[in-house]
């Protein structure tokens, strides 16, 4: 007994969109945004976001006897204060961008969960007469650099 081709055919349709609607759903839940200082404060207290911001020079700060690092990242426009616990890797300075993972604890304060420092993808030599930063090979024997 042969089935009629409109069931075949419907199911064929049932099974490539049930298809599609998992690649969709895939695919939207894997990708990662992130806002700028500006974005963020328009939105809530609490959220969890990704933060992308540059640091502001001479607002790095490390209390030893709390653990904490803090800092602000800026978008040129606005000004977040962050605190982490979280170390960042020796790359993390004055002038770099970083992506923070984390919440708004209240207006223009940022808890860190985690600290991405942006780089290039440029990786060279040095040139002749170039010589390595000072202390790099320290920072590297003792297992990264502390800030």
């Amino acid at each position: 007994m042969k089935r009629p081709r409109a069931a075949t055919l419907l199911g064929i349709i049932l099974v490539a969109g049930a298809i599609v609607v998992l690649i969709a759903v895939s695919l939207t839940s894997a990708i990662v945004y992130y806002v700028t200082p500006t974005e963020l404060a328009a939105r809530a207290t609490g959220e969890s976001v990704r933060l992308y911001g540059i640091v502001t020079p001479g607002s790095v700060r490390w209390d030893r006897a709390s653990s904490v690092l803090s800092f602000q990242v800026t978008d040129g426009t606005t000004t977040v204060e962050v605190s982490s616990t979280s170390l960042p890797t020796a790359l993390f300075r004055d002038g770099v961008g970083v992506v923070l993972a984390g919440h708004t604890t209240e207006p223009g304060r940022f808890a860190a969960d985690e600290i991405l420092v942006k780089h290039s993808e440029v990786y060279q030599p040095l040139k002749p007469g170039e010589t390595i930063p000072p202390g790099l090979l320290e920072r590297l024997g003792a297992g990264g650099a502390t800030p």
